[in-house]
């Protein structure tokens, strides 16, 4: 859902409500989402060495609060998303300007989300209320490594987000291509070029056993989308991202370790109808120097959705992740989309995820997670 050419339609059929913008001025114009949720969370597993254990949790709040500002003068324009999360954390969700070269040529530079991945970073672009490849549990959270006693969040490990860069994109009417030179992709350091201090990503601190004191990476992504016909759309993208990790606290010296990172990411999608289905598979490779093990994500899912009148949709979804020899985690997830108008939406799920840690951190478990968000858009 990251390519108008790919989803448009669908994304409608799904999204009933609308995401208008406010003219403010000839130049400005403001729009935005307050994304609330109710949630239910019951994680059973049999931990090492202990009994079965239960977790039980119920929590209300608000997830997400975003402003986007978007500015147009003609050929040059401009997109300022401001977001607010629990916690009081108000940052930059993306901050770009685009330049248009005619002819279906766009160049855009500045902070904006990757192009790879079926289902979008937004709640206002989701066919359900929880995204495919994680939990509120341990199911996907997070990944204990015994080696390190280090932990890898797999979310943040599988596709890649949000970075700096520069990008060029072509689009007619039937297909979309885009390059893009990035400061990173999965372990971006906030800058292209030169070192970055003070990282302490935890992800690279269990990928490569050792303490993460700075960072110097780039990464290079690519992706293309075409319209087969016949409700048929295929979308195919490819990051090659490398990150240089250096350890001050290394016996006899600053150590580096180096990750290279490679994402593949294909997914196909079929409209016909009240009917949209989608299958994606992602296949995720850091390949870390010395003596470290190198990890393999594999993951995909398959959905449904079937919009029955012009107010409702349900959607089926099955999704996994595999971490070789390692970890392999089963989500099933159902949900009703309700629009009451168009800038406000309420949307109930209920997921089941079953979920195994292997070899000497073995620990078996599932969950039962129920989540009611309202979401309303201006």
């Amino acid at each position: 859902m990251k390519n108008k050419i790919v989803l448009t339609a669908a994304f409608f059929a799904a999204s009933t409500f609308s995401f208008a913008e406010i003219a403010l001025t000839e130049n400005l114009s403001v729009g935005g989402f307050v994304d609330m949720s109710y949630n239910h969370t019951d994680d059973d597993n049999n931990a090492v060495g202990a009994n079965p254990d239960s977790d039980n949790n119920n929590s209300y709040q608000v997830d997400q609060v975003e402003i986007t500002f978007s500015l147009d003068y003609g050929v040059v324009t401009g997109q300022i998303d401001l977001q607010w999360t629990p916690g009081g954390q108000t940052q930059f969700d993306q901050a770009f300007t685009t330049y248009d070269l005619a002819n279906g040529f766009v160049v855009t530079a500045g902070f904006y989300d990757s192009m790879l991945g079926f289902e979008a970073f937004e709640p206002t672009g989701l066919y359900q209320y929880s995204t495919a490849y994680q939990s509120n549990t341990n199911a996907f959270s997070k990944l204990n490594d015994p080696a390190t006693g280090s932990n890898i969040n797999i979310q943040n490990a599988l596709t890649p987000t949000t970075n700096n860069g520069v990008k060029v994109t072509y689009e007619d009417g039937t297909q979309f291509f885009g390059i893009s030179l990035q400061d990173g992709g999965i372990f971006g350091d906030n800058r292209l070029g030169g070192d970055s201090g003070g990282n302490g990503n935890v992800g690279l601190q269990a990928l490569t056993g050792t303490f993460v004191d700075e960072t110097s990476g780039y990464a290079v992504e690519a992706a293309y989308a075409r319209d087969l016909g016949n409700g048929f759309n295929l979308f195919l993208g490819v990051l090659f991202e490398e990150t240089e990790v250096e350890d001050s606290l290394a016996a006899g010296g600053p150590a580096e370790t180096t990750v290279d990172t490679t994402v593949l990411n294909g997914y196909v999608t079929y409209e016909t109808g009240a009917w949209l289905f989608a299958a994606e598979m992602i296949q995720t490779d850091h390949e870390v120097s010395g003596a470290n093990a190198d990890v393999e994500i594999d993951s995909f899912l398959l959905m449904a959705n079937y919009t029955y009148s012009d107010q409702a949709s349900v959607t089926a979804r099955i999704s996994n992740v595999d971490v070789d020899d390692f970890f392999d985690a089963t989500k099933l997830t159902v949900a009703h989309l309700y629009a009451f108008s168009d800038n406000l939406a309420l949307c109930a799920e209920i997921s089941s995820v079953d979920y195994d840690y292997e070899g000497a951190n073995a620990l078996d478990g599932d969950t039962l997670e129920a989540g009611v968000e309202l979401l309303f858009t201006f």
